[in-house]
């Protein structure tokens, strides 16, 4: 498989570079469900709510970094053409799709940071490290960076759900192996 996309096939680096987002993507959507329902005191998988705070953060900040070598990545190639087996209407979505995906790869480690700086909450890296805070204590910035958050959260599953549902379809139903051309070792 080569490093860098070619015009049938992606390439390494963005095969690494999905899967990694989706990994996290996933980390955070679960850790942040657990620990904005946890009470103080609470332990869930032998950590506190401070801890699974304390992850999120740093994962978001890691998931931030990501994203830019993703988006790095992405211009710096060509993509491989479009799966035969999709539709017009499919290749619409997927691009309109793609683009919130993208989006909120930045929108929401960002919202996340502001909301957490400006509320004085602070980030403590990987629980070790403490970040220094550029933004300073603003209850307004810290009310929008949340909400946007949280709202932002809700426009990134839906969509996860609408790629999910695409390829699943073709996947599951129409079996011309469209996630192959995803995954590490594709299938000829």
């Amino acid at each position: 498989m080569p490093l860098q996309n070619t015009s049938d096939s992606y390439g390494a680096f963005t095969k690494l570079f999905h899967w990694i987002i989706v990994v996290l993507f996933a980390w955070q959507y679960v850790s942040g469900n657990i620990m904005t329902g946890m009470e103080r005191g609470d332990t869930v998988a032998g950590l506190g709510q401070n801890d699974y705070y304390n992850w999120h953060k740093s994962i978001g900040l890691v998931a931030l970094a990501i994203a830019v070598f993703r988006l790095l990545n992405r211009y710096i190639g060509r993509l491989p053409g479009w799966a035969p087996t999709l539709s017009g209407g499919e290749k619409k979505v997927i691009h309109r799709l793609e683009q919130v995906l993208y989006l909120a790869m930045f929108v929401m480690p960002v919202t996340g940071y502001i909301y957490v700086m400006a509320g004085g909450f602070g980030v403590l890296l990987f629980g070790e490290y403490k970040l220094p805070d550029p933004i300073g204590k603003s209850e307004t910035l810290a009310f929008y960076g949340k909400w946007i958050h949280i709202y932002a959260g809700y426009v990134l599953a839906a969509a996860v759900a609408g790629h999910l549902f695409i390829v699943l379809r073709h996947q599951l139903f129409m079996k011309d192996g469209l996630l192959f051309r995803m995954l590490p070792a594709r299938r000829k």
